[in-house]
């Protein structure tokens, strides 16, 4: 695995709290920071068709009030070709638009609270 240094300014109580963890854990702070940062990575589009690529990363552009509105489904439906409607595009869409909030800190149930 290819590693890269990056060199970060972090609030000392922040920096307190990782370092706690690694004192009180087996983990190395490299290993503290390292998971700390993938559990708080944007939604990865991996597993997401390249073709929708473009369309999802665009919210990204949005704002808080505006995803919220495509989390709702309340938000214009794009052109919509056969891919899109097998893929189920809109569902996608809202699925992107609700992790990109929860990213951002906003209270979004996971799809495991849905009744």
């Amino acid at each position: 695995m290819d590693t890269v240094t990056v060199q970060v300014e972090i609030d000392a109580e922040v920096y307190a709290e990782l370092q706690q963890m690694a004192e009180t854990s087996t983990w190395s702070m490299n290993d503290v920071l390292a998971q700390t940062i993938k559990s708080g990575l944007p939604p990865s589009l991996a597993k997401v068709p390249s073709a929708f690529h473009e369309e999802l990363l665009k919210l990204n552009s949005l704002g808080d009030r505006d995803l919220m509105k495509v989390a709702d489904g309340d938000w214009p439906a794009p052109k919509m070709d056969e891919t899109h409607e097998k893929a189920d595009f809109l569902t996608l869409r809202r699925t992107y638009a609700m992790s990109v909030l929860r990213w951002r800190g906003h209270p979004v149930p996971n799809l495991y609270e849905f009744g």
